[in-house]
């Protein structure tokens, strides 16, 4: 569950990549009086472009060591999961959000840096209490080799959903993959193993 937890955190951290690509490249719109008409829906230049796409590290560098503290403080199943939980739920607002005005999609991608921020040190929080030392390094880069799987995967399927759905269907689509995987975690993860039930002896 971890190494599909990372999977998830850069689904949701590399999927505007993709996005950003259809949602300013022309597109058929057709009008309240009928007549079909080929525009982008955004307009942004480059140098806006850009602060968008980096907006999300501009919280991602502010909570690595609290995300520590809290972990340490709360236990790191909750800031794990409440870091890709809210991401999740910011990702399934993002078309919303984005017709607003660009400045609320900007925000929004600030506030997913700053609960996937926590998501790196809360799993270390896990490690201490679940992995034998023998074993941890082992552990943790099993569960890190997620990121790079989920980059893998986001690319291609977030072009994918653009091409047949639209680009509003890649936040969907990862939004809602990553609150199954919430559920998950949230039903099967133990802070320890003396807190898990299916441990006997």
């Amino acid at each position: 569950l971890a190494f599909f937890g990372f999977c998830m955190i850069y689904m949701l951290r590399v999927n505007l990549s993709v996005a950003i690509v259809a949602m300013t490249a022309n597109r058929t719109h057709t009008e309240e009086d009928g007549t079909i008409a080929v525009y982008p829906d955004f307009t942004w230049e480059r140098q806006t472009q850009g602060v968008i796409l980096g907006s999300f590290f501009y919280g991602y560098i502010f909570t690595q060591i609290p995300g520590g503290w809290l972990a340490t403080k709360y236990g790191g199943k909750r800031i794990f999961l409440i870091g890709i939980a809210a991401t999740s739920i910011l990702t399934l607002l993002t078309p919303f959000l984005t017709q607003i005005g660009t400045g609320f999609l900007i925000s929004t991608r600030i506030l997913e840096g700053l609960f996937e921020g926590m998501t790196y040190p809360s799993i270390h929080a896990i490690w201490a209490r679940w992995a034998p030392p023998l074993e941890r390094s082992r552990l943790a880069a099993v569960a890190f080799s997620g990121s790079y799987v989920g980059t893998v995967l986001a690319l291609p399927l977030s072009g994918l959903l653009a091409q047949h759905f639209g680009w509003e269907w890649i936040f969907y689509a990862f939004g809602c993959l990553g609150l199954v995987w919430c559920v998950s975690w949230t039903l099967i993860v133990q802070d320890s193993p003396e807190e898990d039930r299916n441990i006997t002896g």
